[in-house]
């Protein structure tokens, strides 16, 4: 028996990329399908997530996965999406709204441009708003969970993604106001806060960004798609049933530590490399 058994779930930005593989999104769905869910693929790149619906029908079964093109920005898209699911799969369970945006002219706010502040804010924080609001008619009656997903830009700045980093922290108030508007009926709200992760776009990053991303992050290795998938999967299931309203960081650990452990790491070794 899986965690997620005869359970209905939307994922959003579920897909297959190419070059890179299973996006954070596509790598959700496929766990979620290894645990007995049937799943609902939204996404704007419908290649890629009908090649990922296809994968799940032919390894757990032809109903597994549904693939349907979404663009978030569109409130009646939305509203399709979840009629679509409902109607399909005969209810829905648990909200996974994963998309996101961070597009290379969300820069500083000296510069920014209003078009391109404006279109992630409706991409990362209006469509978890509107996927919230049309989900819980049909997630109210049977308790369902719903999980952002926020990041660590959430917490500290950068010298630019300032549109993105707003977004991820008002997911977390929009979670929290959530948790509290509908806790008493059994409808959970949470957020996962991933930090860098190997996802297909972090994979073509030159490897003195990534080295510098795994410099800060005290552990072997960044987290990949699988490693977060875990997390949501855990978050939508029966087991977090006590968690409610949270946040919870993803990253390996890199939030962890003073900002200036790495400098003082590279500093010790510096040091042992003279002396010996």
């Amino acid at each position: 028996m899986g965690r997620l058994n005869d359970k209905i779930a939307i994922v959003t930005g579920a897909t297959i990329v190419d070059p890179g593989g299973l996006n954070i999104g596509g790598a959700t769905a496929a766990e979620f399908a290894a645990e007995g869910a049937r799943v609902v693929l939204a996404d704007i790149n419908i290649q890629g997530a009908r090649a990922l619906a296809d994968l799940l029908n032919d390894k757990y079964g032809p109903d597994t996965a549904l693939a349907i093109h979404t663009d978030l920005r569109s409130e009646d898209e939305i509203r399709a999406l979840i009629d679509t699911a409902v109607r399909t799969y005969g209810g829905l369970h648990l909200l996974m709204n994963i998309a996101g945006i961070f597009p290379g002219d969300d820069g500083d706010v000296a510069t920014m441009p209003i078009e391109a502040w404006d279109n992630v804010m409706a991409v990362n924080l209006r469509s978890a708003m509107l996927t919230t609001k049309h989900a819980l008619p049909h997630l109210r009656p049977v308790g369902g969970s719903i999980v952002n997903t926020a990041s660590t830009h959430a917490f500290a700045g950068d010298t630019s993604l300032t549109g993105y980093g707003a977004t991820k922290a008002a997911l977390i108030a929009l979670t929290k106001y959530t948790a509290t508007q509908y806790g008493r009926e059994g409808v959970r709200c949470n957020a996962i806060c991933p930090g860098t992760t190997r996802t297909p776009p972090a994979q073509q990053l030159p490897a003195v960004i990534t080295d510098i991303y795994r410099r800060h992050t005290p552990a072997p290795d960044l987290n990949g798609p699988t490693e977060l998938a875990k997390v949501y999967a855990f978050l939508a299931s029966d087991d977090s049933r006590g968690i409610n309203g949270e946040a919870i960081r993803v990253d390996g650990g890199l939030l962890a530590h003073q900002p200036f452990v790495p400098d003082m790491e590279a500093l010790g070794a510096a040091t042992a490399t003279s002396q010996g």
